[in-house]
């Protein structure tokens, strides 16, 4: 309460210096298709008769605007209109806006469409959203989290375990989403990342870096493989080419540095450094740990020729746990905690060479991901240890050709070299999640492994947009699939989308794709697991289309996935409930008897299936300056075990509803909200050992009651406020972000706490105020 008290001090506090300053926008307009600039494409600020046009490179500029919110709307003949919206104008650095139309054959008989606010959503391919970097920034209860955002899109289930941003898409588990930055692929983009997934617990990716983000929660294209559920594409921002600009911040979370500016004549940078400040939430908590993370983000572009562009790409996470050890109590407690030290580097070029009928990109990128995690008991005695690093090197390559004027086509190649070097050790006797010091072979794992080996992943794509009637576009493609880190190496993936276009306002959109996913590399460092095959994923989607007006959307859409080849534990009675992908959304540990890690015996015999029906009602900021997104999500998804028999997904979350809004009152104050209402999840039953009625000194009964019962609907509501202080030279921004406003317990997964002998239910944090102030110069 003092630190709100002290920010709303400095926000209301009369600051003399304050000015009525301007700012500019500053940008590029390109075809979508080809990327070649648009020279003379028509740029105006909507509302008003002001504007301007790009010039011979396709770029433009609108100089000396007052602060504020704006709105600009692009035009071009032979191409849809696109308004761009929430462009905000601040004192301290330009607005750079870089633009991308949709071409379109006005001499044909083809329904004319306009792009409007909602371009991506307009392509063919169902199941799409963009989102921009001010819906992502203000969002409440983010944390300015791109991931966190995202996760409250329709389709995407919520971790019940408390601290994480898995995505959880359409009843797939968190290790079946694709992350794309700037055309490169990276496995996870989170601190604290669970090995094999994609998940973690914050991003650590710069959101003042990123320019928009473009989320499919399934039917997405040949061009894109290896993952099941989700794609999630960051196309980040351009840095400063005026002059050096800087910008500094510090919230309840974190602190930190970005530095941007110009690159000789032709390009551009940005840098940010961020350190963690995670004492007052944790200790407010009551937990005896600390997670403490350090990340740097690097992007560069250069232009060597209009026809030729560089992209460079460079990210590192290094990520501790700071432990509390002075009591019994947080000794104890700290031994259910698995130690968790990770270091994560990633790099990346993109060349782009623009021809006269399309372009073409050559990405080289490598990622090294180095873990180590341990587990000792209460009184500092090990009894696990495992080693990994994760190295990767991807070469890709697409080609994108305009064949005429309905007519494009788009080819290319992946080839992924990968090195795992993996030691895991386990004492002969652990501890397993009931606390009992146990022999290892009751959890079925080896008590040592070591591993060094190398696997390759090749892909071949071809793909097709075509128009192929007035109001019929069609998306074909096919995709070939090579792992040889597993004995049956070759698969083939067909996808389909087809948009019928009933009038300029209403769309239906059909979808049919078959996703492959090699195993985690994590369990192939059990050789007997080389016999898995790649996991398989068929969907079809339907869904209906409906423009309300240029600045509201409403979409329905059913969905239907088939997997089959889901790997399953091998031994009867023993591991044969357990199903990999429908696990890794806890750190795992001895909490799970280290069964998320995947180094027991695995068959490909499991299979599953997930459907569901998802409304969404989306608008814009426009003339009115209100904003926000309405989401129902109806669902179901299970698996069937190795065993035989049919389980509830773990992410089986019948019914999600998601209400966020925002108003800007004006160019100094925002307000906004979040209210979310969410059936429970399944999970296993939890017991007091001595009330365990079936097993007696055991908290679960494993396999006879998995997942069983059903966490309570849980709801809670965020609250935020935004207020803009613009200098002559700078810019100051603060908010207040307030998490669980009224203090709803919020169910999470029941755990049996060892220390004082009860079951948790709730989450512990309850209310959770948050902080930020940030000056840009």
């Amino acid at each position: 309460m003092k630190i709100i008290f002290i920010l709303v001090f400095l926000i209301t506090f009369p600051l003399m210096s304050l000015s009525q300053s301007t700012g500019k926008i500053t940008g590029t307009v390109k075809d979508a298709s080809s990327k070649r600039a648009l020279p003379g494409a028509n740029i105006i600020i909507v509302g008003t008769t002001q504007g301007t046009a790009t010039d011979i490179n396709g770029k433009f500029e609108l100089d000396k605007l007052a602060v504020g919110t704006y709105r600009l709307e692009f035009s071009f003949i032979g191409y849809a209109n696109q308004t761009v919206t929430d462009i905000i104008i601040r004192s301290g650095k330009p607005a750079i806006v870089d633009v991308e139309l949709q071409p379109q054959d006005l001499q044909s008989d083809v329904i004319v469409v306009s792009a409007g606010y909602f371009s991506q959503e307009n392509l063919t391919p169902p199941s799409v959203i963009g989102l921009n970097r001010e819906e992502i920034r203000r969002f409440p209860g983010g944390f300015e989290d791109v991931v966190r955002t995202v996760a409250v899109l329709p389709g995407v289930s919520i971790n019940a375990s408390g601290g994480r941003n898995d995505l959880l898409v359409r009843g797939g588990g968190p290790a079946e989403n694709l992350y794309i930055i700037n055309n490169i692929e990276v496995a996870n983009i989170n601190h604290f990342g669970t090995q094999g997934t994609s998940s973690g617990s914050l991003s650590f990716i710069n959101l003042d870096f990123v320019d928009n983000v473009v989320f499919s929660s399934g039917g997405f294209q040949a061009r894109y493989g290896e993952k099941m559920s989700s794609i999630l594409s960051l196309n980040m921002g351009q840095g400063r080419n005026d002059k050096f600009g800087s910008k500094t911040l510090i919230s309840a979370t974190q602190f930190g540095l970005n530095l941007e500016g110009p690159l000789h004549s032709n390009g551009n940078f940005i840098f940010s450094a961020r350190q963690s400040y995670l004492d007052l939430i944790f200790k407010a908590a009551g937990l005896p740990f600390i997670p403490v993370y350090t990340d740097f983000n690097f992007l560069a572009n250069y232009k060597l020729s209009p026809a030729n562009i560089l992209s460079i790409i460079g990210l590192s996470a290094i990520d501790r746990i700071d432990r509390n050890l002075d009591t019994p109590e947080n000794r104890l407690r700290n031994s259910r905690l698995l130690d968790n030290s990770q270091n994560q580097y990633i790099g990346g070029i993109n060349f782009r060479r623009i021809h006269k009928n399309g372009y073409a990109d050559v990405t080289a990128s490598t990622s090294m991901y180095r873990y180590r995690f341990s587990q000792a008991d209460s009184q500092q005695v090990e009894y696990f240890n495992s080693k990994a690093d994760e190295l990767e090197y991807v070469l890709k390559g697409l080609r994108f050709r305009k064949m005429s004027n309905n007519l494009n086509l788009i080819f290319g190649f992946d080839l992924k070299l990968n090195n795992n070097v993996n030691t895991t050790i386990f004492a002969d006797t652990i501890y397993d999640r009931n606390g009992l010091r146990i022999p290892l072979e009751k959890i079925s794992v080896q008590a040592f492994n070591k591993s060094d080996t190398w696997t390759q992943t090749y892909a071949l794509f071809l793909e097709t947009d075509w128009d192929l009637l007035r109001n019929i576009n069609l998306n074909a493609g096919l995709r070939f699939n090579y792992y040889n880190g597993i004995n049956k190496p070759v698969y083939l993936a067909p996808r389909l989308a087809v948009k019928f276009q009933i009038n300029p306002n209403q769309a239906l959109k059909i979808n049919y794709g078959q996703y492959y996913q090699a195993p985690s590399s994590v369990w192939l460092v059990n050789l007997y697991n080389k016999n898995l095959k790649a996991l398989r994923n068929s969907m079809a989607i339907i869904g209906w289309d409906y423009m309300i007006q240029d600045d509201t959307r409403f979409t329905s859409e059913m969905y239907y996935k088939k997997y089959i080849n889901l790997p399953t534990g091998a031994i009867p009675g023993v591991t044969d409930y357990i199903v990999m992908s429908n696990t890794g959304s806890v750190y795992g540990g001895r909490d799970d008897n280290f069964q998320s890690f995947g180094y027991l015996n695995l068959n490909s015999d499991a299979t599953g299936t997930a459907y569901g029906l998802e409304l969404l009602l989306q608008k814009k900021f426009s003339d009115i300056p209100f904003y926000g997104k309405s989401s129902i999500t109806i669902g179901k998804s299970e698996v069937t075990a190795g065993n035989g028999r049919t389980y509830p997904a773990q992410f089986d979350q019948r019914f999600i509803f998601n209400l966020s809004a925002g108003y800007k009152l004006n160019p100094k104050w925002e307000i906004s909200g979040k209210f979310r209402y969410f059936t429970g999840i399944p999970f296993t039953p939890v017991y007091q050992p001595a009330k365990n009625p079936i097993n007696p000194g055991l908290i679960q009964n494993l396999p006879e009651e998995y997942l069983i019962s059903r966490l309570d609907d849980g709801h809670h509501l965020d609250l935020r406020v935004d207020r803009y202080f613009n200098f002559t030279k700078w810019t100051l921004i603060t908010f207040v972000d307030i998490q669980n406003v009224y203090n709803y317990p919020i169910p999470v997964i029941p755990r049996y706490d060892f220390w004082e002998n009860k079951i948790n239910k709730t989450n512990s944090i309850g209310i959770l105020p948050s902080i930020g102030i940030s000056a840009e110069f």
